[in-house]
């Protein structure tokens, strides 16, 4: 499935009215994310590290990719890898980023497209800038969160 571009990135359903059974959920800590790098070497900050599972469900992870201003041949990507359990929402803010799964899924993420990817039973995917990315450099800026999916699901 190609990467989803709305039509206006301004205007977002309305969310629904909260149900009288849900229940509060106080600040527990607040950390500052850790830098690091993923994949072939692409920079991330990992806001949820070391946060225990049990306070974070249904969100599980999430990383900001880059700010990064690559010089060319710089940029980088993941090689093939495995998911399974859960969905990850991936947000590019600038840059652009090719994806591919072992479902067939696939398509080009650029500035202010948003791709959801379900990894239920398990999948392989990879991440890569596109060839005319790495010959030129330039801006790559993107978050990506990972959904938990209920036990149901996987």
């Amino acid at each position: 499935m190609p990467a989803v571009t709305v039509a206006n990135p301004l205007t977002l359903p309305r969310v629904p009215e909260v149900l009288p059974t849900a229940e509060d959920r106080s600040v527990v800590s607040v950390t500052t994310a850790p830098s690091g790098f993923e994949g072939e070497g692409f920079p991330v900050r990992r806001a949820f590290a070391g946060v225990s599972m049990r306070a974070l469900d249904p969100f599980i992870h999430m990383d900001q990719m880059g700010e990064v201003e690559y010089a060319p041949g710089e940029p980088k990507g993941t090689p093939w890898h495995p998911h399974r359990g859960f969905e990850t929402v991936t947000y590019m803010i600038d840059g652009i980023m090719d994806h591919q799964d072992s479902n067939g899924g696939g398509g080009s993420i650029t500035d202010g497209d948003t791709q959801w990817m379900t990894a239920g039973a398990g999948l392989l995917h990879i991440e890569a800038p596109p060839e005319h990315l790495v010959v030129s450099g330039g801006l790559f800026h993107g978050i990506q969160l990972w959904v938990n999916l209920p036990s149901s699901s996987r």
